[in-house]
């Protein structure tokens, strides 16, 4: 019994500040704004970080390894917006998006070859990709807005059970828990860790490397287009805009998370959901009191902050301890 209690207390003891934020704004802005408790603005919160919340998970992965990935705004434009053009020339839209998401798989593995075997530094290669798909979708889409898509398509990001809860809501919950289990229970999601914490050590003990490198960039892209997908079908547009900052908002959701960006194998899924979750809290709450979008950017960046100096003070503490 003991030693249940001893490991609950080692999970929370992770994510103590995380949790305490988000009850924090449970508590508060209540009482600064009367539509926070409501259902329906709970949901809104869910549905709205879809986009930054399904391209962290990721993010999150590519980190653990000891990378990054920038180019996922990219992807996720270029490849969104193929979809929506498949499917305004009359292209079944399940095709459509398979295609999309084949062309963001293809993106994945160009950054993986170029990380792991040119053996070029992951902000430089993702950095050319990014560059490249922006570019590529600018091109095609020549500024343009697609809207009009088939309404079969848009239950995807419009649905919702019940009546009450959005289906963007259940998928990403669904993607946090199914990649939680994957990095925890499965040998590929432990390499992840192992790749990332020392890969001299992993490649002596035989893990392919280069293969865990191309899984975690292909899986970040392919997340990122999906990402993009329910956006477009939420919004029943595809601007030219989309994807602007969001590799920014992933990293700052999976850095709030506790995902380490200077040390690799260390990061928790759920700890990006959560990180997520403050970041939708907090982008609702200032909306509701009326803060201009670009203070929200400057407190956003207070909070990341904020957040890693904690997270390393308790880092530290936690190496004096041992």
């Amino acid at each position: 019994m003991q030693e249940k209690i001893n490991k609950v207390r080692f999970v929370l003891g992770e994510d103590i500040m995380r949790l305490a934020i988000i009850v924090a704004f449970l508590i508060i802005m209540p009482i600064a704004s009367p539509y926070f408790l409501n259902m329906r603005n709970m949901m809104n919160i869910l549905q709205n970080i879809s986009l930054q919340g399904i391209t962290a998970i990721g993010m999150t992965m590519v980190i653990i390894t000891g990378g990054i990935d920038i180019s996922v705004g990219g992807v996720c434009a270029l490849t969104a917006w193929i979809a929506a053009s498949l499917m305004k020339s009359g292209m079944n839209w399940v095709l459509a998006c398979l295609c999309a998401i084949s062309i963001a798989a293809i993106c994945g593995a160009i950054n993986a070859f170029s990380i792991g075997v040119m053996k070029i530094p992951p902000m430089i290669a993702t950095l050319a990709m990014m560059n490249m798909t922006r570019g590529l979708q600018t091109v095609i889409s020549r500024g343009s807005t697609l809207t009009g898509l088939p309404e079969s398509f848009q239950f995807i990001g419009q649905g919702s059970i019940f009546g009450i809860i959005p289906l963007p809501a259940i998928i990403i919950v669904a993607l946090y828990l199914g990649a939680s289990w994957f990095m925890k229970r499965t040998i590929l999601g432990r390499n992840i860790y192992a790749v990332g914490g020392n890969p001299e050590a992993a490649r002596v003990a035989g893990i392919k490397n280069n293969r865990v490198l191309f899984f975690s960039y292909i899986m970040c892209s392919i997340l990122a287009c999906i990402a993009g997908i329910i956006f477009v079908s939420r919004t029943n547009s595809a601007p030219a805009t989309l994807g602007t900052s969001l590799e920014m908002r992933a990293i700052m959701a999976a850095v709030i998370g506790g995902t380490s960006v200077t040390f690799g194998g260390k990061g928790k899924i759920m700890g990006t959901f959560l990180g997520v979750i403050i970041v939708g809290l907090i982008t609702n709450a200032l909306d509701l009191v009326g803060v201009s979008a670009y203070y929200q950017q400057f407190i956003q960046g207070v909070l990341v902050l904020f957040v890693v100096i904690l997270e390393a003070i308790r880092s530290m503490r936690a190496v004096r301890q041992h």
